[in-house]
C-alpha cells in the first residue's frame, strides 16, 4: 500500500500546533476582548465623571446666582428705604441697613453721595452733611478723572475691622465704573474685583478680593425732590466668603470650586479647595450672571469622586484576560450599574431643579396675587365701608323721622350709632395700616417681649373687669427673650394675636391663652425666635386654614365676634416687615397655635424701647 508523502509525520505536528495555536488564539482573543473592554470602561468612567462634574457645576452656579440675586433685591430694597426719607441721618441709615447683616459674605454697607469738585464745594458739602447725618464726618477728596467726588457718608461695618467713612470712592476705578452704570441705567450693578479700603491695612496674605453690589438712590414720589438722584447704597462682599457660604455641595471634599469674573478678561475671585487629589481631566465650567457682569464657576472633581462616578477601575478588567466571556458579562454589568447610578444622579438633579422652578413659580404667583390685591384695593375699601355708612344713614333718617318715646331709647340709639362709627373707624385704620405695613420705616429698639406681652394681657384683662371672674380670660406668659425690633409693630402683633385668641373662645367659657417662645434655625435666615400664642378656642376648620391670612377671608359669623376680616392678614404683613413670618399650627389638645418668628440679633448698642405700660405704643398704629 502506497502512502502519501509526509502524511504520517504531519498529523502529530498539526495536533501539537492545534494545542498550542488554539489556546493562543483564545488567549489572544481574550486579551483583545479584555483590552477593548478595559478601554470601554475607562472611556465610560471618564464620561460619567465628566457628567457628574458638569451637573455639580450647574447646581453650584444656580445656587450662587440665586445668592447674588438676593443681594440685588436687598440693595434695591435698601435704596428705596433711603429714598423714602426726607433727609437720611446716619442713625436712620444704620437702622435701615441692619437687616442686611445676615447676607452671606457681607463685609460692610455704605451710603455714598456725589459732590462737585473744588475746595469750596467740598467744604460746603461737609458742613451740610454733618448737619444732616448728625456725625462728625470728615471728607477726604482724591484726584480722579471723574468730574465729581463720591464720598462715603455712612458706613456700617459687618465683617471688617477698618472703615471707609469719608473716603472718595471715585478714586477706585472698579467702584466708580459700577456706580456710573447704576446711575445711568437705574439698575443694580456689580463692580469688578478689588481689595476693600478697610482691608488694605491687613497683611497681604490676609487680604481678599471683594466686589461691591451698588443700587442708585432716587427720591420717592412723596418727597420734595421726587425723582431726583441722591447717591448710591452699596454692600461690599468678600468673594471667597460668598463662594464658601452660598454653595451647597453634597460633600465638602467632592471638588475644587473656582469663581472667575470673565467680563473684561478672566480674574479669579475666590476658590474653595478640597483635601484630596484632583482629576484635572474632568474640569468643567458653568456661567452665571451677577447683575451686569458675567461670572464663571469652574469645578474640578477629586479623583475619589471620578472613581465613584465610573464605579470600576480599568485595571480590574485587565487582570481577568483568560476569562474573556465572563469578563465581558462583568463589564456589561458594571457599565450598566455605572450608567444607572449616573442616571439616578441626573434624575435627582432634575427633581431638585424642578423643585427650584416650582419655588420660583410660587414666588411669581405671590407677586401676581399682590398686584391683583393692590388693583382691587379701592374696590374693597368702597365695598367694606358701604354697609356701615348705609346703616348710619338709615339710623340718621330714622332719628329725624320720629320723636323719642323716652330718654333711654334715645341713649340706646346714640350708643348704637357710636358703635357703628367706631367699627367704621377701626376698619379705615386697619385698611390704612394694611396698605402701609410693607413700607413703614422701622425704629430698631431693644424690646423686652416678656414685659410687652404682660402689658398686652393686662390691657385685655382691664377691658373685661365688668365681667364675673369666671368669665374673664386667663393668661400664662412664659419667659420671653429680649429682641431688636420696632416696639409699635411688635405691640400691634401681640395685641391682635391675643385678641384673636380671646374672642374665639368657646361660647360660655373663659379664654385660656399661653404666650411662649423657642429658639429655632431657618435656612438662609439663621437663628430665629419663634413666639407662639396658644389658645383653647374653637380652632380653625381645615377648609379655612389655607385662607385664614387672606384679607377679608373670614366667615360672616366672625362679624358677631367684632372682626372686620383683616386683622390676621395685617398680622402677617407686620411679621414680614419685622423680618420674620407668621403661621398657624394645630394643637392636639384643642384650639390653635398662631406663631411668628423674629431674627436673633444682638441688643448691644441698640437703644432700649423704654418702660412698657398698658396702653402704650405708637398712636398711629393703635390696635383696634
Amino acid at each position: 500500500m502506497t502512502r502519501a508523502p509526509g502524511t504520517t509525520g504531519d498529523r502529530p505536528r498539526r495536533r501539537r500546533a492545534a494545542v498550542v495555536v488554539a489556546p493562543l488564539l483564545v488567549l489572544l482573543a481574550g486579551l483583545g476582548l479584555t483590552t477593548a473592554g478595559a478601554l470601554a470602561v475607562r472611556a465610560d468612567g471618564r464620561e460619567a465623571a465628566h457628567r457628574a462634574s458638569q451637573q455639580l457645576a450647574t447646581e453650584e452656579a444656580a445656587d450662587l446666582a440665586e445668592t447674588v440675586e438676593q443681594y440685588g433685591l436687598a440693595m434695591r430694597s435698601l435704596a428705596e428705604g433711603v429714598g423714602a426719607q426726607p433727609a437720611v441721618s446716619d442713625r436712620v441709615f444704620q437702622a435701615l441697613a441692619a437687616p442686611l447683616d445676615a447676607l452671606p459674605g457681607v463685609a460692610s454697607l455704605l451710603y455714598t453721595v456725589p459732590v462737585e469738585r473744588g475746595e469750596d464745594e467740598v467744604a460746603a458739602a461737609q458742613e451740610r452733611l454733618r448737619r444732616q447725618l448728625g456725625t462728625a464726618l470728615t471728607l477726604q477728596p482724591r484726584d480722579t478723572e471723574l468730574g465729581e467726588h463720591r464720598f462715603v457718608v455712612s458706613f456700617r461695618a459687618v465683617d471688617t475691622g477698618g472703615t471707609a467713612l469719608g473716603a472718595d470712592a471715585a478714586a477706585l476705578p472698579q467702584v466708580a465704573a459700577a456706580a456710573t452704570r447704576a446711575r445711568d441705567t437705574g439698575s443694580v450693578t456689580v463692580s469688578g474685583a478689588y481689595v476693600l479700603l478697610s482691608d488694605r491695612s491687613l497683611p497681604a496674605e490676609l487680604q481678599q478680593l471683594s466686589v461691591v453690589v451698588i443700587a442708585p438712590v432716587v427720591a420717592g414720589d412723596d418727597q420734595a425732590d421726587a425723582g431726583a438722584f441722591r447717591g448710591w447704597v452699596s454692600a461690599a462682599f468678600r468673594t471667597g466668603a460668598v463662594l464658601d457660604g452660598s454653595t451647597s455641595r453634597r460633600t465638602a471634599g467632592d471638588a475644587r470650586l473656582r469663581l472667575w469674573d470673565v467680563t473684561d478678561g478672566p480674574v479669579e475671585l475666590g476658590a474653595v479647595d478640597p483635601s484630596g487629589p484632583l482629576d484635572e481631566r474632568s474640569t468643567t465650567t458653568a456661567p452665571l450672571l451677577a447683575a451686569d457682569r458675567t461670572w464663571q464657576l469652574e469645578v474640578t472633581p477629586t479623583r475619589t469622586m471620578a472613581v465613584q462616578a465610573s464605579w470600576m477601575k480599568p485595571g480590574r478588567a485587565a487582570t481577568a484576560g483568560t476569562l474573556a466571556s465572563l469578563l465581558l458579562a462583568g463589564l456589561t454589568l458594571s457599565v450598566t450599574a455605572g450608567r444607572a447610578r449616573a442616571e439616578n444622579r441626573v434624575a435627582e438633579a432634575t427633581d431638585t431643579l424642578a423643585a427650584e422652578v416650582a419655588d420660583r413659580r410660587t414666588g411669581e404667583e405671590r407677586l401676581r396675587t399682590r398686584e391683583a390685591e393692590l388693583s382691587a384695593y379701592s374696590t374693597v375699601v368702597a365695598d367694606r365701608l358701604r354697609l356701615p355708612l348705609a346703616h348710619l344713614a338709615e339710623m340718621s333718617e330714622r332719628a329725624a323721622a320720629r320723636p323719642w318715646a323716652c330718654e333711654e331709647d334715645r341713649q340706646a340709639h346714640l350708643a348704637d350709632v357710636a358703635r357703628r362709627l367706631d367699627a367704621a373707624r377701626r376698619l379705615v385704620d386697619d385698611l390704612l395700616l394694611y396698605a402701609r405695613a410693607g413700607e413703614l420705616v422701622l425704629a430698631a429698639r431693644a424690646v423686652d417681649l416678656g414685659s410687652l406681652a404682660t402689658a398686652v394681657c393686662a390691657e385685655r384683662l382691664a377691658a373685661v373687669q365688668h365681667l364675673p371672674e369666671e368669665q374673664r380670660p386667663r393668661f400664662d406668659v412664659q419667659p420671653l427673650p429680649e429682641v431688636v425690633g420696632d416696639p409699635g409693630l411688635l405691640r400691634q402683633l401681640l395685641t391682635r394675636l391675643v385678641d384673636n385668641a380671646v374672642v374665639h373662645a368657646p361660647p360660655g367659657q373663659s379664654a385660656s391663652v399661653r404666650v411662649s417662645a423657642d429658639l429655632t434655625r431657618a435656612r438662609f435666615r439663621g437663628e430665629e425666635w419663634r413666639v407662639e400664642v396658644r389658645d383653647r378656642g374653637l380652632g380653625v376648620p381645615p377648609d379655612r386654614r389655607g385662607r385664614v391670612f387672606e384679607p377679608f377671608a373670614g366667615e360672616d359669623g366672625d362679624v358677631l365676634l367684632e372682626s372686620n376680616h383683616l386683622s390676621l392678614a395685617l398680622c402677617r404683613r407686620v411679621a414680614r416687615r419685622l423680618g420674620g413670618e407668621l403661621g398657624l399650627s394645630d394643637d392636639p389638645r384643642g384650639g390653635s397655635v398662631f406663631w411668628f418668628t423674629l431674627p436673633v440679633r444682638s441688643t448691644a448698642g441698640v437703644p432700649a424701647a423704654g418702660a412698657v405700660e398698658p396702653g402704650g405704643g405708637a398712636p398711629a398704629l393703635a390696635a383696634r
